[in-house]
């Protein structure tokens, strides 16, 4: 037997959706109008930082910008994908799982298609565009198919 996952109520969607909506706003403010905001800059310690030069476990300069972004639409994602429906049964939980595994086939072969089809800086901006791409699959694969077992009971 299946053990249930753990699922948020279910009004964790709204925060999930505002998240995911200032996600967006933050990315468009950062990459289309290439607004990098003096709020946002930040000393951090980083790992590995390569720049101009290679840093190794140093406290770096960062604008927050790129990361505050991600960061939004990964919260927003996550909030949204993983609460529960209004009603929630073994049916739903089976539509889950099958979108869930649908989800990483299609991030897997998204990622496959980059490492043969994009190179350079290009294939770092698949990496991060990879890091959405399942889980935004699994919400839309899951609603579509609520959607489509609604349409078919009526």
């Amino acid at each position: 037997m299946i053990k249930h996952i753990f699922l948020f109520p279910r009004y964790f969607k709204i925060p999930g959706i505002l998240f995911f909506a200032a996600g967006l706003a933050v990315t468009f403010v950062r990459f289309a109008l290439e607004i990098k905001p003096d709020f946002l800059d930040f000393k951090v310690f980083a790992m590995y930082s390569q720049y101009i030069d290679t840093k190794y476990f140093k406290m770096v300069d960062n604008n927050f910008g790129e990361e505050a972004a991600i960061l939004l639409i990964l919260c927003g994602l996550f909030l949204f994908a993983f609460s529960k429906e209004k009603e929630e049964s073994e049916f739903i939980e089976d539509l889950r799982y099958k979108a869930m595994a649908q989800s990483f086939v299609t991030g897997f072969v998204f990622l496959v298609g980059a490492v043969f089809f994009t190179y350079g800086l290009a294939f770092i901006y698949m990496l991060v565009l990879n890091i959405v791409v399942p889980l935004a699959g699994f919400i839309v694969l899951f609603q579509f198919y609520l959607y489509r077992s609604r349409k078919i009971g009526e």
